[in-house]
């Protein structure tokens, strides 16, 4: 949904409206980081090797190193405010594009890598639309500063910098994040492992039961 003035909408949030006074509305890096997890575990066959999840979730929190344009005071509207041009689909192409120069350059023509590192980059400022409060996400920059969000927001900001009540908000928009991105996350990147040891007890199984017949 794109919203003229560039402020996220939705439905009133349960405890107060965002805090005036919260600086940067952001997702919290726990977040980004946790659905970065997720997607190179269903990127992958098995468990995501070591450098495959640490690089995809540095690819799902990188667009938020634009927090430090806040000491700026720039207009929430402007491009490199936040959730401008670094949220946007061409920074997480060239996110996605570094991340296989620097990590995977031998392994440049695996489908399954620039999947997995595209994939992250884009999550970033997916979840970051469907996060109630702050402006919308610049996702067509620098060739339009519209800023959308998402028609479903269940996701809180997290307030930054924390100070007095703001500790109490940031608990609550971590416990909405947990929800809604930290289990579905944790089924993604347990399911493999569990489906592969399912399997393996199936395969025992059958081989016992065809041992004690033999044997009788």
């Amino acid at each position: 949904m794109l919203d003229p003035s560039g402020a996220a909408q939705g439905p009133p949030p349960a405890p107060t409206a965002t805090p005036p006074s919260a600086g940067i509305a952001m997702s919290s890096l726990f977040g980004h980081a946790l659905a970065g997890l997720a997607i190179s575990a269903a990127c992958t066959r098995s468990r995501p090797p070591r450098r495959v999840w640490a690089f995809a979730v540095a690819c799902a929190v990188a667009p938020d190193l634009d927090w430090f344009m806040e000491f700026f005071q720039l207009s929430q509207r402007a491009s490199l405010a936040h959730r401008g041009i670094s949220h946007s689909l061409l920074a997480a192409l060239l996110i996605a594009v570094a991340a296989m120069l620097i990590g995977f350059r031998p392994q440049l023509r695996s489908a399954r890598l620039w999947t997995c590192m595209l994939a992250a980059s884009f999550s970033h400022g997916l979840l970051d639309a469907c996060t109630f409060g702050g402006t919308g996400v610049a996702f067509l920059l620098p060739f339009s500063n519209a800023r959308f969000v998402g028609a479903w927001q269940p996701i809180f900001v997290s307030p930054i910098p924390l100070s007095g009540k703001l500790l109490d908000w940031l608990l609550f928009s971590l416990g909405t994040e947990i929800v809604w991105i930290g289990l579905p996350a944790a089924v993604v990147f347990f399911a493999p492992q569990t489906m592969q040891r399912l399997r393996l007890s199936m395969q025992r199984l059958r081989l016992r039961w065809k041992q004690s017949e033999e044997s009788s």
